[in-house]
């Protein structure tokens, strides 16, 4: 599941690179200019830097916040894989239009936000995950909302591969989190 997440997380902030490097307002594209394109994105993925995992205190209230947290992951994989499925569909059929595609992702990247807003967290540590998510969906609606408005820049390919940088680094943190509660949890069953 950890994996369908990075894929959908990587396939935004491709497909974000490339609504940007499609809007370049040159009706004589070149063939140095794509390479240059596709090499700045290329360099800035490759840039990719996993930041450390931070380390908190484990307090009664870490099982709570795990929960609301996968509780969150799951809905909105779910959400995201039914919208996947819609377009998919819709595309099979020659019906998806860009407008109706671009409008979807918004909508999905709202529903992110409005979840994540929603999420009553009680842990230092879950409002530390639950800010690293919003700040990497608010990106993206941002990006979203440029859409054609702007072309693409090496500063812009470099910001997107950030703010996946901490979406990645929401996941890690989660992920170290839950699995340092299992040794803990059997000891407390023991």
């Amino acid at each position: 599941m950890p994996n369908l997440k990075i894929t959908f997380a990587i396939t935004c902030v491709l497909s974000s690179a490339l609504m940007l490097s499609a809007c370049n307002k040159d009706k004589e594209p070149s063939a140095n200019k794509e390479q240059q394109s596709s090499s700045s994105s290329n360099d800035a993925i490759g840039q990719l830097n996993q930041t450390p995992i931070k380390q908190f205190p484990a307090t009664a209230d870490d099982g709570h916040d795990i929960a609301i947290l996968e509780d969150y992951d799951k809905r909105f994989t779910d959400m995201s894989d039914s919208m996947e499925i819609e377009l998919a569909k819709m595309k099979e059929a020659n019906t998806l239009t860009p407008e109706f595609e671009q409008q979807r992702q918004k909508d999905n990247v709202k529903s992110a936000l409005a979840m994540l807003k929603d999420l009553e967290l009680k842990t230092e540590q879950g409002r530390y995950i639950q800010g690293l998510l919003y700040d990497y969906w608010e990106q993206q609606a941002k990006v979203l909302d440029q859409g054609n408005a702007s072309t693409q820049t090496q500063t812009d390919a470099n910001k997107q591969v950030n703010h996946l940088s901490e979406y990645l680094h929401a996941q890690s943190q989660l992920h170290h989190w839950k699995s340092a509660q299992a040794p803990e949890t059997k000891m407390q069953a023991e």
